[in-house]
């Protein structure tokens, strides 16, 4: 006698309503490996927030990271899952990605920014010999070696918001800082919302700024034409050569900044210079700057081996 046949529902499915079970009694452990499983299967929000939670329960802050930069947008769609995304970075601790994302919180700002306060001011309180080794190394990034400074950055979100403002201002106008790391640090300032105003050298320049009412790299108006000049310059013609052209040029326009405008000042004309540098009417400014941002590029790849 043949038995019944049960349908058995597919496997993202199983391992989803596994995962939630076990989330739900707090056995973190086998419900993060089920809500993996229905991830990789099925990878939206709604299966990624509870592999947050269930990562955050087994105290692994860090493998949430991915999850929460892929979906910011629905993190921050309501109160509930923004507070997840803060225990996130909280925990990590990552200071300055958690001020750098309140400027996008429509809601709520005010009690996030105590929330973030008050975990750095227990940062401190706990971790305060930690924090401050980390400090002085930033405070110092001319007296070590090109890796080194890029090794020191990346823990730069590990400091309080005026721990990370005052160990990071010294290192805008040192020549033995590379650019890319002092533009990393400006940015960082802007992040974070600093409001006082500072001292930054850039190419064959020296300014006085205010990083929190700066627009941030990504969004500098001068570096954008430069780039829409580049895309209308190639044309539709080649859209992997576009791609990749502005992708480069992105990534040197970055060390002008936050004077872009002051080294480039006609975008279109650089535009043409920059895809033709060999032609006629390309300046002998053009020039300089191009062989300057050659040198830039080829150090800093030096700082990575």
């Amino acid at each position: 006698m043949m038995g019944k046949v049960v349908t058995m529902p597919n496997n993202s499915d199983r391992h989803l309503t596994l995962g939630l079970t076990a989330l739900k009694k707090q056995n973190f452990a086998s419900a993060v490996p089920h809500l993996e499983k229905a991830f990789k299967k099925t990878p939206v929000f709604e299966v990624a927030k509870p592999l947050t939670q269930a990562l955050l329960g087994l105290g692994d802050a860090k493998g949430a990271v991915p999850y929460a930069s892929q979906f910011m947008e629905d993190f921050l769609a309501t109160a509930t899952d923004t507070d997840l995304l803060y225990d996130i970075l909280l925990a990590l601790p990552d200071y300055r990605f958690a001020w750098a994302v309140l400027h996008h919180v429509a809601a709520g700002q005010d009690a996030l920014k105590l929330r973030i306060e008050a975990a750095e001011q227990a940062d401190l309180a706990q971790n305060g010999p930690v924090i401050d080794t980390l400090a002085k190394k930033l405070r110092h990034l001319g007296g070590f070696a090109p890796h080194e400074q890029e090794l020191a950055i990346a823990d730069l979100g590990r400091l309080p918001r005026s721990v990370m403002i005052e160990a990071a201002q010294p290192n805008l106008t040192d020549p033995d800082v590379h650019p890319a790391i002092r533009i990393s640090l400006l940015d960082a300032l802007t992040a974070v919302g600093d409001e006082t105003p500072v001292t930054v050298t850039g190419y064959q320049t020296q300014g006085t700024v205010v990083p929190s009412r700066l627009p941030g790299v990504l969004n500098d108006q001068t570096l954008l034409q430069v780039l829409n000049h580049i895309q209308l310059e190639i044309g539709l013609n080649d859209p992997e050569l576009m791609r990749a052209t502005v992708e480069v040029l992105r990534f040197e326009l970055g060390y002008l900044y936050p004077f872009v405008d002051r080294a480039i000042p006609d975008p279109k004309h650089f535009a043409q210079s920059y895809l033709n540098k060999s032609g006629a009417a390309v300046t002998e400014a053009e020039h300089a700057l191009f062989n300057w941002l050659q040198a830039q590029t080829a150090e800093l790849v030096n700082m990575a081996k």
